[in-house]
């Protein structure tokens, strides 16, 4: 037989040697799919090996999609051999450009922990995600059977048989045409599947693909098989079964080479010593870190622990390697299970409480990282609950009650919980302190750690003095340290310019210029010995001074010392830390040139690696309009704002939960540049954006910022000339203020709202009497508060006001 003409040709579906036929009502399902209100959304096609996925792929592509009026398709067959680094590239690939509108369409074998994983982790870029089971064969099989007998004897050019289908066991729509074929080549067909396959097959030499491969594999058996082919054909062959356990752990070797699928297929049909050796290979194999094959061993291994202590500890272990590869909800599972294993021992023996608190502790990670935050204060709260237990009955273990109050206080902090978080941060502190004064060389490395996490924290609630109190305690613990042991200077010097960027948020430059200038002398001491180690650090000290320069009204020393940190960054060949100093040059000396360069170099950033970059390039693009909009490139200004805002709508909403509050401050300032030129269309759609992005932030951050941003958004309107709708919008400001809680009277950004409602309330001619008490409302605040612009802006609109 011709070359061409041979068996696997025949049966290739990408051929498409019988034409497509049938599949109306999964067709139309696909069609529901692909019209859906969701701009993004993928769907998994599964079914058993030649049911005819690849072939209703490729007609859905070809005849029931155009790009025009559908958007982009992205069509992955055989995904369940893909590892999931490939599928994250695909879905990388439609957040950088082309239609917004995604739909991503997956074929597979099977589902399992390896769908779970992928499911969980495409609805991370806000797909809408679902599964259709794909019946093995078609309705009309009768019809499909006679149309694939025609049109496999027009290609052999023999007479078309007229007879009706055999009955095959678990059919499929390839059984049914290898059937066809057979009769056509004048074989009976009416014969079990491996005489049907061996009939077939015979004149084949072997290099067939996909199923057709498998089944020739299953009745040859050769001597030396593929291992990835003998594993998928053992999944429906059972009699290969021990054939594929001989293999794996008669050459262990062979694994390290295998296919994620084929390993996963392993790892669940295979007998425990296939389980074993593939987990030996696999545990310490970097490339399945992400992948499910690691959690399905752990499983597999779980179900053989023996004592309930094994099954804790295996428990744990496949919490930690469920979380890893995306099955969040399955970590939960485990996690779960791991404690009541703990609950179990702590009933035997209360000495066991300390591995339960721990069980506990990773359990609430395990639900913060499944979103289930609504679990997660009991389950936290029950270990410091247990935690204070076991330091009643053994002070020694009072640094574990400590720890665990930090990590709660961490916790309380991501739900935005702020005053919870506090307490909890406080009390760690003070058990910190008392530890370290009783044992110094134990714990005071852990004081001056947990003491400038409270100064964050109060800074985070408005407590300027005592947020700068707290970060010179942490400071002076880290001096005395490193002056007792030159180890720690590193650690000092890493402080000293976490304290300087706080020192420089509390207004308190010129503390911040002496605190950074140390950091970066200690940080140019210890890269003269180790320049790889230490080389960034003085760079990222370096561009943190050039700031608080800038802030001193210091031009000269400020450029210079942003330049140091661009030459230091690229002796370092760090393209993420070169892109963030280009733009802290852009910003402090005004170089227009540098930002367009932090621009190259972030889109070469997420060519690689989109997730950790996207939002440094929308960051880029927006400090690039600035700073053309400065040199009166306004044509060129617009164009960026289009791509900047472009970007940021495709971001997921998990990147800006992940990296909001780096954009918030970069897009308001190019919003206010743009509103300052006249361009309000696209200043307003960045201060939309802006107010979006703190909305979504507001769970988990002070109810301030998002009020902040409103108000911004106000000017931007007003600017705009759309003053009613800013006169309403500041209404809802303030009336979010009274709902934000207590001490309104001492908040000078409360006074802002009333001052900017007012204003507008003037301009509008809108109830003005109450809009002039307001107003003198926040006279009296700003002057209690020590704002002079404000007070004066404030004074100002008071006596316009007046006027009416």
């Amino acid at each position: 037989m011709d070359r061409a003409l041979s068996v696997a040709a025949l049966l290739d579906p990408t051929r498409q040697v019988v034409p497509f036929h049938g599949r109306e009502s999964e067709l139309q399902t696909l069609e529901l799919w692909r019209d859906s209100a969701a701009p993004r959304a993928s769907l998994l096609l599964h079914a058993p090996a030649g049911a005819g996925k690849t072939r209703l792929l490729q007609r859905f592509a070809e005849a029931h999609w155009d790009e025009a009026e559908h958007g982009r398709l992205l069509v992955v067959d055989d995904a369940d051999r893909l590892p999931w680094q490939a599928v994250f590239e695909l879905l990388q690939d439609t957040l950088r450009q082309g239609p917004a509108r995604t739909r991503v369409l997956l074929a597979a074998r099977t589902t399992g922990w390896w769908w779970s994983s992928t499911r969980q982790r495409i609805a991370d870029f806000d797909h809408e995600v679902l599964a259709v089971d794909l019946t093995p064969t078609l309705d009309d099989r009768a019809e499909s059977f006679t149309l694939a007998c025609q049109h496999f004897a027009k290609q052999l050019d023999v007479t078309a048989p007229d007879e009706p289908p055999p009955n095959i066991a678990q059919e499929t729509v390839l059984d049914l045409h290898m059937a066809a074929l057979a009769v056509v080549r004048g074989d009976p067909c009416d014969v079990n599947r491996t005489q049907l396959v061996r009939r077939l097959l015979q004149h084949e030499d072997g290099s067939a693909t996909g199923r057709v491969a498998e089944d020739h594999l299953a009745v040859v058996t050769p001597d030396d098989p593929d291992p990835d082919l003998l594993a998928r054909a053992a999944q429906r062959w059972p009699h290969l079964r021990p054939r594929l356990d001989d293999l794996v752990t008669g050459t262990p070797e062979v694994v390290r080479d295998m296919a994620c699928d084929s390993l996963r297929i392993a790892a669940e049909i295979g007998s425990c010593a296939t389980t074993e050796t593939i987990a030996r290979q696999v545990f310490r194999d970097e490339r399945f870190a992400t992948d499910a094959i690691a959690s399905i061993l752990t499983r597999r291994l779980v179900e053989r622990a023996g004592d309930v202590l094994d099954r804790a500890e295996m428990y744990g272990m496949l919490s930690a390697r469920t979380m890893l590869c995306g099955l969040r909800q399955e970590s939960v599972e485990a996690s779960q299970a791991e404690v009541e294993c703990y609950r179990e021992l702590v009933e035997r023996d209360p000495e066991n409480r300390p591995l339960l608190a721990d069980a506990l502790g990773d359990l609430g990670l395990r639900l913060i990282n499944a979103q289930r935050h609504d679990e997660v204060l009991a389950v936290s709260e029950e270990a410091i609950a247990l935690w204070h237990e076991i330091a009643l009955d053994d002070p020694e273990t009072t640094p574990q009650l400590a720890s665990a109050l930090e990590q709660i206080g961490y916790r309380y902090q991501t739900l935005g919980r702020d005053e919870e978080a506090m307490t909890a941060i406080s009390r760690a502190t003070l058990l910190f302190q008392e530890l370290a004064q009783n044992h110094p060389a134990l714990f005071r490395a852990d004081f001056a750690r947990v003491a400038g996490v409270l100064a964050h924290r109060f800074h985070a609630q408005g407590n300027r003095q005592q947020a700068a109190d707290s970060m010179h305690l942490a400071l002076g613990t880290w001096q005395a340290l490193a002056e007792e042991d030159p180890r720690y200077e590193p650690d000092l010097a890493r402080n000293l310019v976490a304290a300087g960027a706080v020192f420089l948020d509390l207004g308190l430059a010129q503390e911040a210029d002496e605190t950074l200038k140390d950091a970066v002398n200690l940080f140019r001491r210890l890269a003269v010995v180790n320049p790889e180690t230490f080389g960034t650090d003085l760079a990222d000290a370096l561009t943190r001074r050039s700031q608080a320069l800038l802030v001193l009204a210091d031009d000269v020393d400020a450029a210079l010392t942003a330049r140091e940190a661009v030459m230091l960054w690229r002796e370092t060949g760090d393209r993420k830390g070169l892109g963030s100093a280009l733009l802290n040059v852009a910003q402090v000396v005004g170089d227009v040139g540098a930002a367009e360069e932090a621009v190259e170099v972030y889109r070469g950033l997420v060519a690689q690696d989109l997730v950790w970059n996207q939002t440094g390039l929308v960051v880029a693009l927006a400090t690039l309009v600035e700073q053309q909009l400065l040199r009166g490139l306004d044509a060129e200004a617009l164009e960026t704002a289009d791509e900047c805002l472009d970007l940021c709508h495709r971001l997921p909403s998990q990147l800006i939960d992940f990296f909001g509050p780096k954009l918030v401050a970069p897009l308001q300032s190019t919003a206010r540049a743009l509103s300052e030129s006249d361009h309000h269309v696209r200043a307003l759609r960045l201060s939309e954006f802006a107010v979006g992005v703190c909305r979504a932030l507001t769970p988990r951050t002070a109810p301030t910022a998002y009020l902040s941003a409103l108000q911004q958004h106000v000017c931007r309107l007003r600017g705009a000339e759309r003053k009613e709708e800013a006169r309403n919008t500041a209404h809802t400001a303030v009336v979010l203020w009274h709902l934000a809680g207590p001490e309104l009277e001492r908040n000078a950004g409360y006074a802002d709202a009333l001052t900017i409602y007012g204003r507008l309330c003037a301009e509008t001619r809108h109830d003005t009497d109450k809009a002039l008490r307001l107003t003198r409302r926040a006279v009296e605040i700003l002057r209690a508060a020590g704002e002079p612009v404000k007070l004066q802006f404030a004074l100002e609109t008071a006596e316009e006001l007046s006027s009416w």
